[in-house]
Parts: structure tokens; sequence; C-alpha cells
């Protein structure tokens, strides 16, 4: 789902006086706000949206890749990744269909 599908289904789906344009500045601020906490790089910050998930900062260690075709060893260096954990409201909806 992209965000224009978002906007588009809070405007047909959602009783609101706001228009399209009004909705979609604020998806954006809310993603705005998302990606600048996760940005910090912070190794197990969290960001917790109730009913649906938590996102979660990794860091990962320096590890040694290889080249499948080539056999050529690569140090892979230390990373920041984000994991995602659903919620249970979340996890009880998708398993209950």
């Amino acid at each position: 789902m992209t965000k224009a599908e978002i906007v588009n289904w809070i405007s047909k789906n959602k009783q609101t006086e706001l228009s399209k344009r009004q909705i979609s500045k604020i998806v954006n601020e809310i993603f705005k706000i998302l990606h600048k906490e996760l940005s910090e790089k912070r190794d197990g910050k969290k960001i917790k949206i109730s009913g649906f998930g938590t996102f979660i900062i990794k860091k990962r260690a320096p590890k040694i890749g290889r080249n499948p075709k080539t056999k050529e060893e690569k140090v892979i260096p230390e990373r920041f990744v984000v994991k995602f954990k659903a919620g249970k409201k979340l996890l009880n909806r998708i398993n209950s269909i």
C-alpha cells in the first residue's frame, strides 16, 4: 500500500471534513516523524504504535561474506537495521482471517 492509497482510503472510508490535500499532509508528517526517530541510529531504540507493532533499531556486527560465484571473501561492515515486531492485535487479526 502506498501513501497515496492510504490517503484515498482515509478519504473514502472515514467521515472527515478534511480534504485529500490535508489528509496527505498529515500522512506525510507521520512518516517524517517515523523517519526522523528511526534515523537516530541508537541500538535498542523503539517506536511502539499501539495495536500495530514496534519498530526496533538493532546493530548488526561486522561479518565475513562470500561472493557465491568467485568464492572471494569480503568484510561486511557493522550496520544498523530496522526490525518490526507485530503487536498482539495485528497478529490476532491476521491469524483470524
